[in-house]
């Protein structure tokens, strides 16, 4: 799946596509309104995408990567962040976004974590319609501003997981935890925390897993590992009545053992898609 197919099976909408601006050219848009080209900057190219849901919805990274030099409340591109994936040999601009940037330089995200919120903030504050600039470059630092903030690939042709079986986006409950866990049996890892999701691949008994969210959904316990440079979800067992995960963890309930469990991330404020 590309990530502009990514953001719309999230509820985005394209609202500015490279692909189809009248010049032929991908990504020549010569955007000029009262004889103005807003484009100019960039000798009339937008080699972006633009996409909306609604004002101030959370922005999900389109893939794993490290949050890099770039990101700032008051960037190239408004609230800007920029994630690289080495993997993929990418980075990722999102712009525009609120000024309350929920991630900072150095910090590691999955796919589906929240990178920003949709927004209208830009480097000159002038007034633009709430949306989200999404703009895709090869991997590596670009020395210059202008060279920044015009460089640009189209992002079609990059694969950042998921397909036809990856439908369901919603999950009951889920907690920002941090912690290992080692299997006591062997495990199916999914795409999805649920047990309609697809399969991929099966740990084996004492694998040792590390975990950066725990689910609750479809009477389960889930978590989320890194497995071959993608998030997935294995089942930590079955949530009985009355018995938080701790509760379970500590009278051996699960299907493995937990340890360095970190909580401090706290409880998701708001339930979103992965």
């Amino acid at each position: 799946m590309n990530p502009i197919e990514y953001l719309k099976r999230q509820g985005f909408r394209v609202t500015s596509d490279p692909t189809k601006y009248r010049s032929g050219i991908w990504g020549k848009r010569d955007y000029t309104v009262g004889g103005y080209n807003y484009d100019t900057y960039c000798g009339g190219y937008h080699r972006a995408y633009d996409l909306a849901k609604q004002h101030l919805a959370p922005v999900p990274s389109v893939c794993d990567g490290e949050v890099v030099a770039g990101t700032n409340a008051y960037g190239n591109f408004g609230g800007t962040v920029v994630v690289a994936n080495k993997t993929l040999g990418i980075q990722v601009i999102y712009g525009h976004l609120a000024r309350n940037l929920p991630v900072a330089v150095g910090r590691r995200v999955r796919q589906g974590d929240t990178v920003g919120y949709q927004s209208n903030t830009n480097y000159d504050n002038v007034q633009m319609a709430s949306h989200l600039h999404i703009q895709f470059q090869r991997y590596g630092y670009i020395p210059g501003e202008q060279a920044f903030v015009c460089t640009g690939i189209n992002p079609l042709g990059i694969d950042v997981g998921g397909g036809p079986l990856e439908r369901k986006t919603s999950y009951e409950e889920a907690w920002l935890w941090r912690g290992k866990f080692r299997t006591a049996a062997r495990i199916k890892k999914r795409i999805f925390p649920s047990l309609t999701a697809k399969v991929e691949g099966v740990a084996a008994a004492g694998t040792v897993f590390s975990f950066d969210k725990l689910y609750y959904n479809d009477g389960h316990w889930w978590l989320r590992i890194a497995y071959g440079g993608a998030s997935r979800f294995i089942a930590a067992g079955r949530k009985e009545d009355g018995a938080a995960f701790q509760t379970a963890a500590a009278r051996g309930r699960l299907w493995g053992a937990v340890t360095g469990l970190d909580t401090s991330g706290g409880r998701e404020k708001t339930q979103k898609a992965l």
